[in-house]
């Protein structure tokens, strides 16, 4: 089967772009959330609205959720805030950020193909994932697909670069493109490729192996649409994606801030902890930030640590990766995390906050900070390839797609001609 099909998609008017497009959903706060879309009513956090965005007493009303989402999809359609693509499309879609890891010189620019890849199930072996999901939430996401009738956020993929297929993206970056905008310090460029091209794309990508590097909870929303579909060969049989060179994806870590539920000293966390490895004192966040595996930094009660990890318990490819050494050397023997996807003694920063945020939650309530060198995507690759997956928050990828850019209105895949004046 085809890994990659073109579709008639609609891509924000670059005149409405600034009012509609914002972060992914979870990079706000609910409070952050809230203020966003009381100030724009055109703000796509609209549409994306979850349980946690609605007043206590509405959060069981599930069918009135979605029916706001519905209202808020409609009144951009109405407003004309996008342009439709007839004919079908794939999209190339460019991102480009400040490296929010301080690392290199300049900018991080990476480009992927905008299209639908074929809803699969996790013996698949065609869409490879690493992270396992939470049926709760992979339940709410395939209602809102099926109730509101469209996508905007892609299953976000990576495949092992060609020289050939790369080359072929730069060269159609060359041709006009169809939006550029920036918003909150993401540079964004999109080009609309048909006929020929968008099959030569297709055939230069074959049936190569993509793997999830964001996204697994809208995959398997997609998976469970699917089944619940009386048309499981129709629209639903396809999700859509953006798929990212391997050479040109930017992993950054998630941190941990743990708390010692035994109430030990400073002086009692440190022997505990120079038990599993050998530990150095550092001068500050910088100096204990890892610069190769086998090492995390360690902030504890206003000073900084570097911690050596022990060796991994096992040889499979999960078992190598630093956050999973530092589950079974220290999280659980030392603070007893056993479960770090749902345990409330553990909780996760992204790189990009900075370390200062770590330092702020760890001193808010005595917690302990670890600082994690990235995993590689060569070895997200390798854990998917082993069909294992890894600890909850192994890896972080920056930039990541915006809202409300592209739109996949699933009537249009069936014939459907909009209302005049609905979409330009």
């Amino acid at each position: 089967m085809t890994l990659l099909r073109p579709f008639p998609g609609l891509v924000v008017d670059p005149d409405w772009a600034d009012r509609v497009t914002t972060g992914p959903y979870d990079a706000y706060s609910p409070i952050q959330r809230a203020a966003i879309a009381a100030a724009n009513i055109y703000s796509f956090l609209h549409v994306t609205r979850s349980q946690e965005d609605v007043a206590p007493e509405l959060r069981d009303d599930v069918e009135g959720l979605l029916a706001g989402n519905c209202a808020a999809m409609q009144r951009l359609y109405d407003a004309g805030a996008y342009v439709a693509h007839d004919e079908p499309t794939l999209f190339l879609y460019r991102l480009t950020v400040d490296r929010p890891d301080g690392g290199g010189t300049g900018r991080h620019r990476q480009t992927g193909i905008m299209g639908l890849v074929p809803v699969t199930e996790e013996d698949d072996r065609r869409i490879l994932r690493h992270e396992a999901v939470r049926p709760g939430r992979t339940d709410l996401l395939a209602r809102h697909l099926t109730t509101v009738g469209a996508s905007s956020s892609p299953v976000s993929l990576t495949y092992r670069a060609t020289g050939e297929l790369t080359a072929e993206v730069a060269r159609l970056c060359a041709a006009e493109p169809v939006l550029e905008s920036n918003s909150e310090g993401v540079d964004q460029t999109v080009w609309a490729v048909t006929g020929d091209d968008a099959r030569r794309l297709v055939e230069l990508l074959g049936d190569r192996a993509l793997y999830v590097t964001d996204g697994h909870h809208r995959l398997a929303a997609a998976a469970t649409a699917r089944r619940r579909s009386t048309d499981p060969d129709g629209p639903l049989g396809w999700v859509q994606a953006v798929l990212f060179l391997d050479t040109e994806m930017l992993v950054l870590p998630f941190h941990r801030c743990v708390r010692d539920r035994a109430g030990r000293s400073a002086t009692q966390l440190l022997e505990a902890l120079s038990a599993t490895g050998h530990l150095e004192d550092r001068s500050d966040a910088e100096d204990a930030r890892p610069d190769a595996p086998g090492r995390v930094g360690l902030y504890l009660d206003g000073s900084w640590y570097s911690l050596t990890l022990a060796g991994a318990t096992g040889d499979r490819a999960v078992d190598q990766l630093d956050v999973s050494r530092l589950q079974a050397s220290v999280l659980t023997p030392v603070f007893g995390i056993s479960d770090a996807g749902s345990d409330p003694g553990i909780g996760y920063i992204p790189d990009p906050l900075g370390l200062d945020v770590l330092v702020e939650r760890c001193d808010a309530d005595g917690r302990v900070g670890f600082v994690l060198h990235p995993t590689s995507v060569e070895e997200l690759m390798a854990v998917a390839d082993a069909d294992e997956r890894m600890p909850p928050k192994s890896s972080y990828f920056e930039p990541k797609p915006r809202s409300g850019v592209f739109v996949r209105r699933l009537d249009r895949e069936h014939g459907h001609t909009p209302d005049e004046g609905t979409l330009r």
